[in-house]
């Protein structure tokens, strides 16, 4: 995303591997279904700087599907954190995962930070992990990795996206970011990847061909096999707006395990319309029913 070829430098940081040897898991939750199909949190270990809120339901939304809220106590990620995330989707359950708001990339002088989230989607499991963007202040330096193992049976939406933010309007930019999206199966096979480093710096220039105007962007994967990954391509498609503050495309994953879209957006506001719109057309094409709304 750099406008330039990856360096072997750059490879080695994106490699499969633990982004930090000493990143503890800060999130550690398990989720399973009782015998009336309603999902609970059946573990839980969550750290500082993270919290999690009771879980809340919204009516038929579907039956028994929680919606949990991830809060950070520490006002966003700062140089040298090393954070860990892992989520377990037990059989035949179903949830929503969020972030309470969006995540602050703090300013960092001669360090980085690096946040890790793994999620296991069991056989007939439905969940959704769709945090707020994270927003990347000047100087800021970030390796994110975001890895799905998932059942053939089972269906995970899951989206990371980014904004750039000058709190000073001192026309400053972040550092970098070096960003991994990885699907696989139960047993670690490698089914899909998605990685790239931005540098801010090429962002901030606005090159035509690379980013242009659109300083804010986001992926979206749904992986399903319950419908046909040219049935959610085409639904994906056809959910957005015909907008020039978006710029989007949506393509097959290999071997057809699901689908991937890629969003770029003038400002935060048309970021969040468009994912918005990617997991409500989702949604409705697996479980039949766009989702309502969540307080924020």
């Amino acid at each position: 995303m750099s406008g330039d070829r990856l360096s072997s430098e750059h490879l080695a940081a994106l490699a499969p591997g633990e982004l930090h040897a000493d990143a503890r898991i800060r999130v550690d939750l398990r989720l399973e279904a009782d015998p009336q199909g309603r999902t609970f949190v059946a573990r839980q270990r969550v750290a500082y700087p993270f919290h999690l809120g009771r879980s809340l339901f919204v009516p038929d939304d579907p039956p028994g599907m929680p919606t949990l809220y991830i809060q950070s106590c520490s006002g966003g990620i700062f140089e040298d954190d090393a954070l860990s995330w892992k989520i377990v989707a037990g059989e035949h359950t179903q949830a929503h995962v969020t972030t309470s708001a969006s995540t602050i990339v703090h300013s960092m002088q001669t360090g980085d930070a690096a946040q890790d989230v793994s999620i296991e989607a069991l056989a007939g499991s439905f969940l959704e992990y769709l945090p707020d963007p994270l927003i990347l202040f000047p100087r800021a330096r970030l390796h994110s990795r975001l890895r799905v193992r998932v059942h053939p049976q089972a269906s995970v939406l899951a989206c990371d996206s980014l904004l750039p933010h000058d709190p000073g309007a001192a026309a400053q930019h972040f550092d970098w970011i070096f960003a991994e999206l990885r699907v696989e199966d139960l047993e670690g096979k490698l089914l899909a990847r998605d990685r790239y480093r931005l540098d801010g710096a090429t962002l901030s220039r606005g090159l035509p061909g690379v980013t242009g105007q659109f300083s804010c962007q986001g992926g979206f994967i749904a992986l399903s096999r319950k419908v046909s990954a040219a049935e959610l391509v085409a639904s994906l498609r056809a959910a957005l707006p015909g907008s020039n503050d978006i710029y989007a495309g949506a393509t097959r994953l290999p071997g057809d395990c699901g689908v991937w879209m890629r969003v770029l957006a003038r400002d935060s506001g048309a970021l969040r319309e468009g994912l918005r719109l990617a997991w409500y057309s989702a949604r409705k094409s697996l479980l039949g029913a766009e989702p309502k709304p969540r307080r924020k």
